[in-house]
């Protein structure tokens, strides 16, 4: 019974460190992804915005969110960096593969729209 407190409170001591651990080594990823930032990096932000980095700056990025729109940003507001291999997806227009999609399903759903009345008198 004498070594229940002592091992309860090396217990909270290995916890309180791991949990520490933890987070020092998300911070430092954190930290070396953002200062790998360079021009041409296709990142994606907080918000859910993707954009490609025009310029990087101590504390915050130009990033082109659509042609020709610039914007700045904090660069805590950088989520992560896009993979190459899945960075052509996330430009503007990009075409969304439809390999798995039914045919029957795509027709019937076609069909269904076409049915429906665009004017409003008619839902009475």
């Amino acid at each position: 019974m004498e070594f229940v407190i002592p091992a309860l409170l090396v217990l909270m001591g290995v916890m309180l460190f791991m949990g520490t651990r933890k987070q020092k080594k998300q911070m430092a990823d954190m930290q070396e992804m953002q200062a790998s930032l360079t021009t041409g990096t296709r990142i994606q932000l907080m918000s859910g915005l993707f954009g490609t980095v025009i310029d990087s700056y101590d504390d915050f990025v130009d990033v082109e969110i659509a042609p020709g729109v610039v914007t700045r940003w904090n660069k805590l507001a950088v989520r992560g960096v896009v993979a190459t291999d899945e960075a052509a997806d996330t430009y503007v227009g990009a075409v969304v593969a439809a390999d798995a999609a039914d045919p029957d399903t795509i027709d019937d759903d076609a069909e269904a729209v076409a049915e429906q009345s665009d004017d409003p008198a008619d839902e009475k």
